[in-house]
This record gives C-alpha cells, sequence and structure tokens, in this order.
C-alpha cells in the first residue's frame, strides 16, 4: 500500500482517538499524536500483564460458569469499618462497607495492582514562577482507570461470562441496562484507548457483580454494585443514593431495602482482603502495647 493513504489512515484513527481522550477530564491536557500511541501500548501491556496475574482466577471462574454469585457472597465477611479515611466515614456508611461481596479476593487483587502500578497520563499545567507563566508536565495516576480496564480484561478471557463487570451504563431513568453484543458484555461508547466513556443520561457503577453469569447484567441480575474508592477519592452520599435507585425493584414490598442492600462501598486498600488494615482488629495505644 502506498505511504500516503497509510498515513491517512493511520492520521484518521488517532485523530478519532484524540477526540475520544480529550472527552475525559483526566486526559484534557495530553497534546500529542506520539503521547497517545504510547497510551495505546501501556494499555495493551497492561491486559496481558493481569491477565496472567490472575489466570488461576480465570481458570477457577471458567470452572464455575454456572454457579450463582450469591454462594461466594457467604464466606466474604465484608470491608473494614473500624478504619476512617476521615471524620466518621467508617459510621456514615458502615452498611456499604460490610456488605458481603462475592469474589473479594479478586477484587482485592485487581485493585491493589491498579493502585500499584496506575496506568498514568501526561498533563499539562501553567505555573506563574517570579511574574512569568511556565508550562509543565506532571503525571495524573488513573487508578479507578486501570482497575476497569483490569475487569474488562478478565470479562473478555472470559468470553464476556465474568461475573464482574466494569462500569456497565444503566439509563438512569428506565433503568435499563445497554448492553453489547453479546448481550453479557457491556456496550461502550469510547474508544479503544478509553472505553469507559460514561452515556448523558445514564449511570455507571464501578463494578456490578452479577449473579447468574450467562445472563446480561440487568438490575435484577444484579447482586451488588460495587463503589471503588481509591485514595483521595471521597464517599459521597447522594453518589451511594444514586446507585441504590438504580437497583431498586419496579414493584413490590420493601424496594428501598432491597435497592439499597444491594450497593456496596469498597474502599482501596482499606476493605481489600490482604490489606495491612484487614484484620479487624483497633489500633493498640502506647500503654496497651507496653503492658505484659
Amino acid at each position: 500500500m502506498p505511504v500516503i493513504p497509510i498515513a491517512r489512515t493511520l492520521a484518521h484513527v488517532i485523530d478519532k482517538a484524540y477526540r475520544a481522550y480529550r472527552a475525559n477530564q483526566a486526559y484534557e491536557n495530553a497534546k500529542t499524536a506520539a503521547e497517545l500511541a504510547q497510551l495505546a501500548v501501556e494499555i495493551n501491556e497492561r491486559r496481558k500483564q493481569i491477565k496472567k496475574v490472575l489466570q488461576d482466577t480465570i481458570e477457577a471462574m471458567t470452572r464455575e460458569i454456572d454457579r450463582k454469585s450469591s454462594t461466594f457472597a457467604a464466606v466474604d465477611r465484608g470491608g473494614n469499618s473500624t478504619v476512617s479515611r476521615r471524620g466518621k466515614e467508617n459510621v456514615n456508611f458502615k452498611e456499604y462497607i460490610e456488605r458481603k461481596v462475592p469474589f473479594r479476593p479478586a477484587i482485592s487483587q485487581v485493585c491493589t495492582v491498579a493502585l500499584q502500578v496506575p496506568i498514568k497520563v501526561p498533563r499539562r499545567i501553567r505555573k506563574k514562577i517570579a511574574g512569568d507563566r511556565v508550562e509543565t508536565t506532571i503525571e495524573v495516576a488513573l487508578k479507578q482507570f486501570t482497575a476497569s480496564l483490569f475487569f474488562e480484561s478478565v470479562d473478555e478471557a472470559l468470553e464476556w461470562r465474568s461475573p464482574l463487570k466494569a462500569e456497565p451504563n444503566y439509563n438512569r431513568s428506565s433503568q435499563k441496562a445497554l448492553l453489547g453484543d453479546p448481550t453479557t458484555r457491556p456496550k461502550r461508547f469510547g474508544s479503544a484507548i478509553q472505553p469507559f466513556w460514561p452515556r448523558p443520561s445514564s449511570l455507571a457503577p464501578d463494578l456490578v457483580v452479577v449473579e447468574y453469569r450467562q445472563e446480561p447484567f440487568e438490575i435484577e441480575n444484579v447482586f451488588a454494585a460495587v463503589e471503588i474508592k481509591f485514595p483521595g477519592d471521597w464517599v459521597k452520599q447522594t453518589q451511594i443514593n444514586d446507585y441504590a435507585r438504580l437497583m431498586r425493584p419496579k414493584t413490590g414490598a420493601n424496594r428501598e431495602k432491597i435497592g439499597r442492600e444491594k450497593v456496596a462501598l469498597l474502599r482501596v486498600p482499606e476493605d481489600c482482603t490482604g490489606s495491612e488494615t484487614d484484620n479487624r482488629q483497633p489500633p493498640t495505644s502506647k500503654g496497651a502495647k507496653n503492658r505484659r
């Protein structure tokens, strides 16, 4: 193929990716095609990485494809409500922190990797130094994006039959899930670089755990809608309320209660299995520590 058509095709692809890239606030100052190309390479490498890290989990999920997710919730002891990041967070959101979530070890592993080695993008900022405006570049760590990318990679490895769905979109008013092809795959509206582009008038929980893996992730099939919070990202009551309303059945008794009980909060690393705070013991005072 001649060089010029190839260049035009490449320019078209980069331009399309660049427009989607800028639509996300975290990416708004990434300016060059070279940066986008590098990010695309890194994303591809991370997809391969997490499939290797979670190989045992993926194989186990393949064997357990017909098992209900709720059977795995029975062994979960919930998050660590003895720990608060600030204020009375552990008191105000206690029921959501302590919610039993199936596959917490796998979720914890993904989130821990995302916390430790997140995908980073350059962000240009302008500083005023000695009266002059100076442009400099910093790196922004995209921890939530990295976690979602990992969950999506696991789902893809399982031919879209993973119980863990990353940022699926739901119509806010009708509560209908926006299904892809196959119907167990979340429909995406972004690009290959940034697939988790929120749809207008929709809600997208960070992670949805379905009850039956071979059925669509409509709210009737959702066991838990998990709000994931990395350090520096604070819990908001309005967000929790939105998800509780989304998960609320349209008919029947105790609708509010059922909707609320489907929402879980997972703070990283505080509520992750295997974290330093996972012993559920309150801190020991110096006086108590030195007693024999």
